[in-house]
């Protein structure tokens, strides 16, 4: 009897210590689970707060790294290169595996580089490309290119395919990135199908400058009209919404609206607000970034990265083109 009473509680303590240990194991399992989906710090440095393009970006960031479970550390460059090393060195002193850098000053780009570089840090930028890392965001080419194609089928249906002059107003800091938006819609012009593109002397390009760009596009818009008052067929290009407002607001202090198009880049808030107040056609187009996707859309790529898979160095977003016509189509009120 002892010899089964003892067996009895031999079994009933295995059976314990089975239960026990597979309840450890799973829940070790599930442990670990928890601690790679929080293993990865990714660092965001984001060009301005104020900046209603970067703001979005940053909510879309923000938003799709909860979802995924990595630790976000932000910081604000406020428009300032020195700010955005120390910014990134900071990053480097928390402990972040790779550093997101939303930036538009290229000239920084390689020392943030090789500061990430000596650190073991993955680097991407956006919409900046930094020769020798990871880049997402805007094809600015394409979005002119893009934009062009569009600009084109205008002109032609209402200018009989006629250009007196291309006026472009870019970012000039940005550098050839930012001055891609305009030239990928020149060049698309000047090879379009039954496009009569005007000569280099009628073939303009401006600085909009690195704040108040609204401003400053209104008064080169107004400038440049009052210097050319006989031109009929004039197409002005911006490398974004804000500085398309103000050629806008250029062209229509000038009374200009019947001798002027206009296509900008970025299809954000201000040419959305243009149209819902009535316009659109002589500002008749932008071509879209999307900001509110970039979040989507960098951080899987972020922690793909991370994860040793094999990811492009060059990942860029779709550009579509804005008009009166499809704009709820996209961002319905």
């Amino acid at each position: 009897m002892k010899k089964i009473i003892i067996l009895m509680l031999a079994v009933a303590l295995a059976l314990v210590f089975a239960v026990t240990g597979c309840q450890t194991a799973a829940d070790t399992a599930e442990e670990e689970v928890a601690e790679e989906a929080e293993a990865w710090k990714i660092g965001f440095n984001n060009y301005a707060d104020s900046h209603e393009f970067c703001a979005k970006v940053s909510a879309g960031i923000r938003e799709e790294a909860e979802k995924a479970g990595v630790e976000l550390e932000y910081a604000e460059a406020t428009m300032d290169g020195a700010k955005m090393v120390a910014n990134t060195q900071t990053f480097i002193d928390k402990g972040c595996d790779l550093i997101i850098d939303f930036n538009w000053v290229p000239e920084v780009g390689a020392t943030m580089l090789k500061m990430c570089q000596d650190a073991g840090v993955e680097l991407i930028s956006m919409d900046t490309v930094y020769e020798g890392t990871y880049y997402f965001g805007a094809n600015s080419y394409t979005a002119g290119q893009v934009l062009g194609e569009y600009l084109a089928g205008v002109i032609t249906e209402e200018w009989d395919g006629q250009i007196d002059a291309f006026v472009g107003l870019y970012y000039l800091a940005g550098g050839d990135i930012v001055m891609d938006r305009v030239k990928g819609c020149e060049d698309y012009l000047k090879e379009a199908e039954g496009i009569t593109f005007p000569e280099d002397d009628m073939n303009f390009l401006f600085d909009a400058g690195s704040s108040d760009q609204t401003i400053n596009c209104k008064q080169k818009a107004t400038d440049f009209l009052t210097a050319h008052p006989d031109l009929k067929h004039v197409v002005f290009v911006t490398h974004n919404d804000e500085s398309g407002a103000g050629v806008f607001a250029g062209v229509e202090a000038s009374a200009r609206e019947a001798d002027c198009l206009i296509g900008s880049t970025g299809g954000d808030t201000p040419f959305h607000d243009h149209i819902r107040a009535g316009g659109g056609d002589v500002w008749v187009a932008s071509s879209a970034f999307a900001p509110e996707k970039y979040g989507e859309q960098v951080i899987p790529m972020a922690i793909d990265i991370l994860e040793g898979k094999d990811v492009p160095m060059m990942v860029y977003l779709d550009h579509f083109v804005i008009t009166k016509d499809n704009l709820d189509e996209y961002y319905p009120e």
